[in-house]
């Protein structure tokens, strides 16, 4: 913990660093050991392709990179590991898994820091590889995509907020505004209509003692879930789209007023949200907001008679405390002092949960179950697993690194 976040730049308070560890205490011990042993680390080197003896046979003998506008090839003399992360930023690829996921869906946890760009899974798939663990990637488990926790930005990852000092906020552009009560809003799809209760989480992942009694293995811990579906599809109502002929889920955008921004204390000003780029606008009717609500993804802006009947019906919700459309408990606030407001609130891509097939020694395999020798993968970039997170990195990065070490090097 002792190195600057990259969210802020700045150092982790040091009561926080006692109970708390991120990913860069790990990778910058072991980036300090690299350069101690003579490793070279190339910046500014971008993998565009793997080498192989044949085209799709033979042994991967190393990788083509792209570096400042010139093309260069290494040789790999024991094998190549690909530890590119996932892919869930890369429009084509994710739809693979699930067509919903449009490019409305732009704000990857991650980015604009780290890019889960399916490089890795594109270069080794061009080569004769295998995908595998697909069904991973839109099960009921895990945080594959996740409730923003930061509305009014393109990046709302609630656990990676981007603050002013970021080497990256000028690409991040605001930091957003943390929902602490969902009920000081209504969300509303790219109709300007509601589709769910707002106070609703996401499915849990698989965290532990989540299934009490537990025991590996068995089928019947299921048997001890209360399958409760109102508490479980929020983000499948978010991606489910309004069935008009346009793309996805669609954009979501969070609605609310003045007595919301005082009861949050928010400051609904650059740089806490990004004006500029069209992921927040207020008004002083619902409206005219309405009006103002058009950017990249929603090109029309929001239905103004759709979004004033919407806001209405809420606001009677609330005398009658009871939403007789998606059972919001007890709606507590009226949306009804100017200035009004809408705040980019669309769901978040995360976990990368399917990739490349592989077996136990982090060998990449074909299409016909067969190893490609040389080529290892190990992490995000890799199938087959409902785990995320520094574990899978490190158990597969170790497992594939001592495989490969051990080889015969190449003449």
């Amino acid at each position: 913990m002792g190195w600057p976040q990259v969210t802020n730049g700045k150092p982790v308070d040091p009561a926080r660093a006692a109970t708390t560890s991120l990913g860069i205490g790990l990778i910058r011990p072991l980036e300090v050991w690299a350069r101690k042993l003579g490793i070279p680390i190339l910046l500014e080197h971008k993998m565009i392709g793997i080498i192989r003896e044949n085209p799709t046979s033979g042994r991967v003998v190393g990788v083509t990179v792209e570096s400042k506008g010139r093309k260069l090839k290494i040789r790999a003399k024991k094998g190549v590991i690909i530890a590119t992360g996932g892919s869930t930023g890369n429009v084509n690829f994710r739809r693979i898994y699930d067509t919903r996921l449009t490019e409305e869906y732009s704000g990857v946890a991650g980015e604009p820091w780290s890019f889960q760009d399916a490089s890795g899974e594109l270069a080794a798939m061009a080569i004769g590889a295998s995908l595998w663990g697909v069904y991973n990637q839109v099960g009921e488990f895990g945080a594959n995509i996740t409730k923003p926790g930061l509305i009014g930005c393109q990046y709302g990852y609630q656990n990676l907020q981007w603050m002013p000092g970021s080497a990256v906020f000028h690409l991040a552009r605001a930091s957003g505004l943390r929902v602490r009560d969902w009920q000081n809003l209504i969300l509303v799809n790219q109709a300007g209509l509601r589709f769910y209760d707002e106070t609703v989480d996401q499915i849990t992942a698989n965290n532990y003692n989540s299934i009490v009694p537990y025991v590996q293995g068995s089928y019947r811990n299921l048997e001890t879930v209360k399958y409760n579906p109102h508490r479980l599809n929020f983000i499948n109502a978010a991606l489910a789209g309004t069935g008009l002929p346009i793309n996805g889920g669609g954009p979501i955008w969070a609605i609310f007023d003045a007595d919301a921004v005082k009861r949050e204390k928010w400051n609904p000003v650059a740089p806490h949200v990004d004006i500029e780029a069209g992921y927040f606008f207020s008004a002083n009717s619902i409206a005219e907001l309405a009006g103002k609500v058009v950017m990249k993804y929603q090109p029309k802006g929001l239905p103004a008679a759709a979004l004033q009947n919407t806001v209405a019906r809420y606001n009677a919700f609330v005398d009658t405390g009871k939403d007789a459309d998606f059972d919001k408990p007890t709606p507590r606030y009226k949306i009804q002092m100017p200035p009004f407001y809408a705040a980019w609130a669309t769901p978040v891509p995360h976990d990368t949960r399917a990739g490349l097939r592989i077996n136990a020694q982090c060998q990449v395999m074909d299409l016909n179950g067969q190893v490609i020798p040389g080529l290892y993968c190990g992490g995000e970039s890799a199938g087959g697993f409902s785990q995320h997170g520094l574990a899978r990195c490190t158990v597969q990065g170790l497992i594939a690194g001592k495989h490969a070490a051990a080889q015969k090097p190449r003449s």
